[in-house]
């Protein structure tokens, strides 16, 4: 497999990343290397996050609770939305397809955005959030919470924007899907 590499700017800086990760590599190769790792600075192996990212989503479960882990995670994608804010757009499709080409970068899924007269609200449909294994409820949801910051942030950003109208998570029939009203409370 070629070493295809990609200039990304993340916060100012702009870094040099792999825009695939090995995969054909066998477990028990010379690298001494897992499949689906790519190589880090120095020959290293890439870190992998996902045992850490695992273990931090039992401690904070633990720790602060359903209600505590969704307000932290909130703040997060607020913090996201700061860091990576929208231009101005003049429908919620242009909005859509910016977010649709950030949440691409972050490996975040994609959205598609209605809106609901009868609730005088917008209506946000994500498909494909990370998952940390099985945590959050429905299962593999334990990310939504930052979903409801990012997407409160960018919508917020936008000319015009109530400062009183926030994103709340509503339940869907679909285990893969999350849905966001951003609306009244």
């Amino acid at each position: 497999m070629t070493d295809q590499r990609s200039r990304r700017t993340f916060t100012g800086r702009t870094i040099t990343m792999p825009d695939m990760l090995e995969t054909d590599k066998a477990a028990g190769d010379a690298n001494g290397q897992r499949s689906g790792r790519g190589r880090g600075d120095a020959g290293r192996p890439a870190p992998d996050w996902r045992p850490f990212l695992r273990a931090m989503a039992e401690e904070l479960d633990m720790v602060a609770g359903a209600a505590g882990r969704d307000a932290l995670l909130h703040g997060v994608g607020r913090q996201m939305a700061l860091q990576h804010p929208l231009s101005h757009q003049g429908s919620t499709a242009a909005l859509a397809l910016e977010m649709n080409e950030l949440l691409e970068d972050f490996g975040w899924g994609g959205v598609r955005i209605t809106f609901s007269a009868a609730e005088a609200c917008l209506v946000l449909i994500h498909r494909g959030l990370p998952r940390i294994g099985g945590r959050g409820e429905p299962p593999g949801t334990w990310l939504a919470g930052v979903l409801e910051g990012l997407y409160e942030g960018w919508l917020g950003q936008q000319p015009g924007a109530d400062a009183s109208l926030v994103a709340r998570r509503v339940p869907t029939p679909d285990a893969e899907t999350v849905a966001i009203r951003y609306g009244k409370a």
